[in-house]
């Protein structure tokens, strides 16, 4: 228990620290280019906006900086912080209170997404965060980044001089985070860690900007219910998802009745529509991502021409391209089909300035973009991006094949829809119905419907082919984004909870949050590998000595899975030759040379007949630096194996470090 003690606490100091940088160095990006609301709002409203400008462009500008090195980077990220928080403190045109109740609701979010994040050693079945499966990602790219700069080396798949080929921007901001608490205990996890509750403040924020930029609320009635209430409806709203729970039950029926069943098929019943929580706790570079392409698009459909603002739509989209690829791609198609309606109603100057926030865009990523190039084409795999009809795979299953299956897929499409968006299909509908025309009287309620139709579009008909179809899921945070906006705008103007509606939206809400209480059982009490609960305790001890005793930069290796290893990346701050099929190949490796180097230093944890020069050789051709055996691995306990003749650096009941005497590459590689 005092383990887990320790690991929420520190990551509260990140949590306090990321706070201030993204919110301070938000706030200098909104108060210098002029973001809208920003100059005439309260102290609490710029706040918000801060977070969204934080997340949405600041991440190119630290990525800019990196290139001189990490200590660059974390001034830069300093440096517009100390900027923004002048502009803060500023008092605001308008004032706002901010009641008891809703401080409450803000702590009481920060403790329980992070009681939900943390691993924690020795309490039986939480141990284990079932979010490890991507926050191992999270934390290792934070931390290449905090020693490397950019572009960071890889840390899943190391070779000298070999960068990260990923869409790593987000990463800036929890890697400045390291680096500043490093001396408070804050190591890359915690920073990581932090992101998702900060990333819930952002999102709310957006919602409410985008509320207001929309006009929606003026589309469907003149009611002003009280503040309170109005945040409380869009509150509840976040927390919703659609109407999973059905087929939820379903699989647990079918798995008869056992909970690990429905926790390991949770989202097969369906391709993803991620619900906002999953989406905040699971995935806050995406979600980041979003603030970036709204931050942009709120900028240019301002009243006024501003070109500041331009400027600022060009980090943005800079910034959003870098942080999620899979986001970028339908913001780009629902911008085209914005210039297309503003050169059809012959708006030149508003198609120029998004126009030109474009070209800087590109500009200003292009240092990133070309660390994608190695993943396009060449090495004999699949591009990235391939077209398939949307939906699961349990149809092709049925019909006896993918192709069986096509028609089956194309057919079920808008059901599944209608289950995935549940209460925000219906709230559409309603805010349409008493909308109209008025719905899109705003440049950005046009941009609104623009965006959706080329979220559905890619989501429906295109997916990724690298690992899993983040393309397909991702694509969709601009459709769900847009039913929130129309839900929430119906609902706090007194017509989605009236009548027969009102019953109906009802019962939505309640299979909403009784899926919400499904996926936070998951996160806590599921974790596919039981084996490693065992003994989570002591592999954090051996990768904590392992980062008190071995130099920053050096390789270290334990053996490499092949789904997901986790213990580099949470626990550790060392590159490794492999980590593991899945996380080596998703920063850029090829699935041919990860094969290879699997095949070649698996040997040194499962081969007992190993001698310790073989075990010196295979791990000396990589840059290994330390080994790390695990008691689960064939050599650990081996009479004849190579860890009986050698001495270990550090040793405990489950994990052991052999040091040797590997080079280790310069940090700044």
């Amino acid at each position: 228990m005092g383990i887990a003690l320790s690991e929420i606490c520190a990551t509260l100091e990140a949590f306090a620290l990321l706070s201030l940088i993204v919110s301070g160095a938000g706030a200098a990006i909104a108060d210098r280019l002029r973001f809208p609301g920003f100059a005439e709002g309260s102290r609490l409203e710029r706040l918000g906006l801060s977070l969204i400008c934080g997340f949405g462009c600041v991440p190119v500008i630290l990525n800019l900086a990196a290139r001189l090195g990490p200590e660059s980077m974390t001034i830069a990220a300093l440096a517009l912080a100390a900027l923004g928080w002048v502009a803060l403190a500023r008092p605001g045109v308008t004032t706002s209170r901010l009641h008891p109740a809703w401080i409450g609701v803000a702590l009481f979010w920060i403790i329980f997404a992070t009681a939900l994040l943390v691993d924690m050693p020795g309490v039986g079945k939480l141990q284990h965060s079932l979010l490890a499966v991507d926050y191992v990602k999270h934390a290792a790219a934070t931390w290449s980044l905090a020693q490397s700069g950019a572009p960071p080396w890889s840390p899943t798949f190391y070779d000298p001089g070999r960068g990260m080929s990923y869409y790593y921007l987000f990463y800036t901001l929890p890697a400045a985070v390291a680096v500043v608490g490093a001396p408070l205990g804050v190591a890359a996890r915690h920073a990581a860690y932090a992101c998702a509750p900060l990333i819930g403040f952002a999102l709310f924020a957006l919602a409410q900007a985008a509320l207001a930029q929309s006009g929606a609320e003026t589309a469907v009635g003149v009611a002003e219910p009280k503040p309170r209430a109005r945040n409380a409806l869009l509150l509840a709203l976040l927390f919703a998802t659609g109407l999973d729970f059905l087929p939820l039950m379903t699989v647990y029926v079918a798995g008869g009745g056992s909970a690990d069943f429905l926790f390991l098929h949770f989202t097969d019943w369906d391709e993803q529509v991620t619900s906002w929580f999953n989406s905040v706790m699971w995935v806050p570079h995406h979600v980041a991502a979003l603030c970036a392409a709204f931050a942009g698009f709120i900028a240019l459909t301002a009243p006024g021409a501003d070109w500041r603002r331009v400027a600022l739509a060009g980090l943005a989209f800079a910034s959003m391209a870098g942080e999620s690829v899979y986001v970028a791609m339908p913001a780009a198609l629902g911008a085209g089909f914005w210039l297309l309606s503003l050169l059809w109603r012959r708006r030149a100057e508003d198609a120029i300035r998004l126009g030109i926030a474009g070209v800087l865009a590109l500009g200003l990523a292009a240092p990133w973009l070309v660390t994608l190039l190695p993943r396009v084409g060449g090495g004999g795999e699949a591009t990235p991006i391939g077209f398939a009809l949307r939906g699961p795979e349990w149809i092709d299953i049925l019909a006896g094949s993918r192709e069986a299956g096509t028609m089956y897929r194309g057919l079920s499409i808008p059901l599944f829809y209608l289950i995935d968006f549940g209460v925000f299909a219906l709230g559409s509908v309603v805010f349409w119905r008493k909308a109209g025309r008025r719905g899109r009287a705003s440049e950005f309620g046009l941009l609104l419907i623009c965006l959706t139709v080329a979220s559905l579009l890619i989501g429906s008909f295109f997916r990724s082919t690298v690992l899993l179809n983040d393309l397909g899921w991702r694509a969709m945070l601009f459709a769900q984004f847009a039913t929130l906006v129309w839900t929430a705008a119906a609902a706090r103007q007194g017509h989605l909870f009236r009548g027969g509606i009102g019953v109906s939206a009802g019962a939505c809400l309640v299979l909403a949050y009784l899926a919400l209480g499904v996926a936070v059982a998951q996160l806590r009490l599921y974790f596919p590998l039981e084996h490693l609960r065992a003994t989570l305790a002591d592999e954090m001890a051996a990768w904590s000595w392992l980062d008190a005793h071995l130099p920053t930069g050096a390789v270290a290796q334990a053996y490499p899975e092949k789904n997901r290893a986790y213990g580099y990346g949470l626990y550790g701050r060392f590159p490794v030759a492999v980590a593991d099929r899945h996380n080596a190949r998703l920063f850029g490796a090829r699935e041919a040379e990860i094969d290879e180097r699997i095949a070649f230093l698996g040997p040194i944890f499962v081969d007992a007949t190993l001698s310790l020069d073989e075990a010196r050789r295979r791990a000396a051709r990589h840059n290994i630096a330390a080994l790390v055996v695990a008691s689960r691995d064939p050599v650990f306990a081996a009479p004849g194996a190579w860890t009986a003749t050698a001495a270990p650096a550090y040793a405990n009941q489950n994990f052991r470090v052999y040091l040797l005497n590997g080079a280790h590459h310069d940090a700044n590689d």
